[in-house]
């Protein structure tokens, strides 16, 4: 996102824009005014844009661009905006539509799709979100456009203090000139608010004079004193109450309701679908009657079924899922176009009392407590695996990423990695630290605790998603403040197994060193540099983590390696540094759909076998695997085949210690057709491939694969006799200082393979000796404790034979 030319004009909107929307009542979830452009009418917005857009176009270019509101190509509803290009500018930015005044949670994290087609395919956009200040929290760049409706998705985090923010979208291609763009439907949805319940307060609406409000003890609630004069209907209009209920995202949503019945009977009515129905027309209604045995008001039962509860409790009953004695209803519709909606109830028999009503995502399950407390949903317990996890009694784990682990995650999964909420930017809102927003971060780690997952904390230093008030401060105030990020993680996460230290640090990638566009956070320097080795600055980070996370595995993590040869010796270089100076205990090898979808299994194996040689165990960080491109609607078939292409390379290979997938619940993923499992809770077959796969080729586990070994140990070499390169494997039951030699016949150390300080854990190392001589040699390993407690010795004899 660039500044604009028409900054004055761009305030001007916005002053008002933000007022109208302070003071709006009712704020939901999704964040964007006119997403859909259903609010405008249609015609040319060329000149002022149209309500919740701002139409940004630089001087000079000529022809201008058109920029209209249409209603006879729309992806949903009855509106899309058309934009026209004729002539183009000099900057990327010099023609752009924003979506303004978006107002948002600093720290929260959203999920932002966009539909988007072109009248001739090839036309390139981009797609950015971010603040005032230009800088960004996310960008789709460039987007290529088909001829066809196709939705694009990218997860952001607001990682300031902004309370407003906005989302250009740039035309700028030149296939874009002489063709037509078209955009509809933008969301942009708070991750955690659009999985919550829509609760309605029953005697919050517009209520018949039949349909008064009552009152028990603290509860507020409604009830009809008399039985309607049709057995199909409620009769007329006095025993009607009528809801505006604003939705915060699109979908489908069960109904949920709070009620007490008094006596054995004891029913009411809700409309057959939204808007409003005629009271005495049977057709308009679903009938819910019987509910004297029905119901659930335990915090952790799930409200699904019919449930059994009797008369005089307060209970929750799912209207949706069940027929209590009357048709069955059917899911309510929300389109992004029209999220508030009208909802009618009628009275019925005598004897109900109705509290709350609440519409919940179809594809989630709710407790009571989730209803009563307005907690998140999760994936349907109709069809929710119950275990055992994918991976379990294996010596390598087979893990996800997710910030708001489910009641479903440790059935699949034997490990997690806490996300987008463990980034710098996303906790670090401010300069005050008292401030930082810690909560995704902690969840995730609470869950880990208490389901016993190994836990890795993502990440430490990254180039991107960054605090946008770092790269203002000069190098001593950025030093100081990368320690104390760093040193108050392993405070809060002392028990974390493993680390992301330094994340896609390759020139290019995304190291802190303020290049890019837009550019990165700038703090390079303030680490050390490039320095002699070229790689200081990620020396000193490993150093810093190593000082505050002492028991923690560190790792570090890019993309692009295993598929590309020269990255993956670009990474072997900053990793022999580190391994030099015994900061680094484990590789982490991204596994994104666009670094492995095209790419060669040999070369992946190869490359594998180059990080492996290290000694150092390999982690797959960040699997997903769906569409080519990403592009269109998720293909279960692609999907499948790509896994069976690439998932056995990983899971075989000797050196990988873990797999961990990036995410794999629908909607809920950056890569928007890599999801494994459907909001329903069925899996896709690439889940249920994966599954078998795994049970079929287990990992074996022994007593020196666990994670925390019993005690100190060197084991003999393998091969032996060898030539030129064997391996040598190790054991630190505890944080402990190791100091492993080589020494030839003589007593001369030829070779020093490890000298410092170690986190518990079993390690294999590597000695490649092309230039040594045949004969006997000798390795020496002496550790003890951190605490200066336990000292061990060993020694094992090698024989290389030219």
């Amino acid at each position: 996102m660039h500044r604009q030319t028409l900054q004055s004009l761009a305030d001007l909107i916005l002053i008002p824009a933000m007022l109208m929307l302070a003071a709006a009542p009712g704020l939901t979830a999704q964040v964007v005014t006119n997403g859909g452009f259903e609010s405008s009418g249609t015609g040319d917005i060329t000149a002022t844009g149209t309500r919740g857009w701002v139409v940004v176009v630089a001087g000079g270019i000529a022809p201008p661009p058109v920029f209209e509101v249409v209603g006879d190509t729309v992806e949903e509803g009855n509106r899309a905006l058309k934009v026209t290009v004729h002539g183009l500018g000099t900057n990327q930015w010099d023609i752009q539509v924003v979506a303004d005044s978006l107002r948002v949670t600093p720290g929260a994290t959203y999920n932002y799709s966009l539909w988007a087609k072109a009248g001739r395919a090839g036309a390139t956009v981009n797609l950015t979100i971010g603040n005032y200040a230009y800088a960004e929290y996310g960008a789709l760049r460039p987007v290529t456009l088909s001829a066809a409706w196709q939705k694009f998705t990218m997860q952001f985090t607001v990682a300031d203090t902004s309370r407003f923010i906005r989302g250009p979208i740039h035309f700028y291609g030149t296939a874009d000139t002489g063709n037509s763009i078209y955009i509809d439907n933008l969301q942009i949805v708070d991750v955690n608010a659009a999985r919550k319940p829509v609760i309605v307060e029953a005697e919050g609406g517009d209520r018949g004079s039949n349909f008064p409000a009552r009152q028990d003890g603290d509860v507020t609630y409604v009830g009809v004193s008399t039985a309607p004069p049709g057995a199909g209907n409620p009769g007329d209009t006095t025993r009607l109450i009528t809801y505006r209920v604003v939705f915060p995202d699109s979908g489908a949503y069960n109904l949920f309701a709070r009620v007490r019945v008094d006596s054995t009977s004891g029913s009411f009515f809700y409309g057959d679908g939204f808007g409003m129905k005629t009271a005495a027309l049977d057709a308009d209604w679903i009938a819910v009657d019987g509910l004297a045995t029905a119901g659930f008001s335990a915090p952790d039962a799930v409200v699904d079924g019919p449930g059994a509860l009797g008369t005089g409790v307060w209970k929750w009953v799912n209207l949706t899922r069940n027929a209590y004695q009357g048709a069955r209803g059917s899911p309510f519709t929300v389109t992004a176009g029209s999220l508030a909606r009208t909802l009618q109830i009628g009275g019925g028999k005598r004897g109900l009392a109705i509290d709350k009503l609440a519409f919940g995502k179809a594809g989630l399950f709710f407790t009571v407590g989730a209803l009563e407390n307005d907690r998140a949903g999760v994936a349907d317990t109709g069809a929710i695996y119950k275990g055992p996890p994918l991976a379990a009694g294996q010596s390598r784990f087979l893990g996800c990423a997710y910030d708001m682990p489910d009641n479903a995650f440790a059935h699949y999964w034997t490990q997690l990695t806490v996300a987008n909420a463990g980034k710098f930017g996303s906790v670090a809102g401010s300069t005050d630290t008292t401030q930082w927003h810690w909560g995704g971060a902690d969840a995730a780690y609470a869950y880990a605790g208490s389901n016993h997952l190994p836990f890795k904390y993502h990440n430490l230093i990254w180039g991107q998603q960054q605090p946008g008030w770092i790269s203002g401060l000069d190098s001593a105030q950025q030093a100081a403040y990368i320690e104390t990020w760093i040193r108050l993680v392993g405070q809060r996460y002392a028990g974390a197994d493993l680390v992301d230290v330094v994340n896609e640090p390759l020139d290019g990638h995304n190291p802190p060193d303020g290049g890019g566009s837009p550019p990165r956070a700038n703090y390079e320097r303030a680490l050390g540099g490039k320095g002699a080795t070229g790689w200081d600055w990620v020396i000193t980070a490993f150093t810093l983590a190593r000082k505050y996370l002492p028991g923690a595995g560190l790792l570090i993590n890019d993309f692009g390696i295993v598929n590309d040869n020269a990255a993956t010796t670009s990474y072997l270089q900053i990793i022999t540094l580190l391994k030099q100076r015994g900061l680094i205990d484990g590789i982490g090898v991204q596994g994104h759909r666009f670094e492995l979808e095209s790419a060669d299994t040999n070369t992946i194996k190869s490359n594998l076998d180059r990080l492996a040689a290290t000694g150092l165990p390999v982690y797959i960080s960040e699997l997903d695997l769906g569409n080519l491109g990403n592009a269109g609607i998720a293909n279960d078939n692609q999907q499948l085949q790509l896994y069976q292409k690439i998932f056995p390379v990983l899971w075989r290979h000797p050196g990988v210690r873990g797999i961990t997938v990036w995410g794999y619940v629908e909607d809920q993923m950056w890569q928007s057709t890599c999801f494994l499992l459907r909001l329903d809770g069925t899996a896709r077959p690439a889940l249920l491939w994966m599954a078998q796969y795994v049970k079929d080729n287990p990992v074996s586990v022994t007593a020196r694969d666990a994670r925390v070994p019993a005690g100190f140990a060197l084991e003999q070499n393998f091969p032996n006799p060898f030539n030129p390169a064997t391996t040598i494997s190790y054991d630190l039951p505890k944080t402990s200082y190791v100091k492993i030699v080589i020494y030839d016949v003589l007593g001369r150390a030829v070779a020093t393979l490890a000298d410092g300080v170690r986190a518990a854990n079993r390690y294999t190392i590597t000695w490649n000796a092309p230039a040594a001589a045949s004969g006997v040699y000798f390795c020496r390993m002496n550790a003890h404790g951190a605490d200066n407690a336990g000292d061990f010795h060993a020694v094992k004899k090698l024989l290389l034979l030219r």
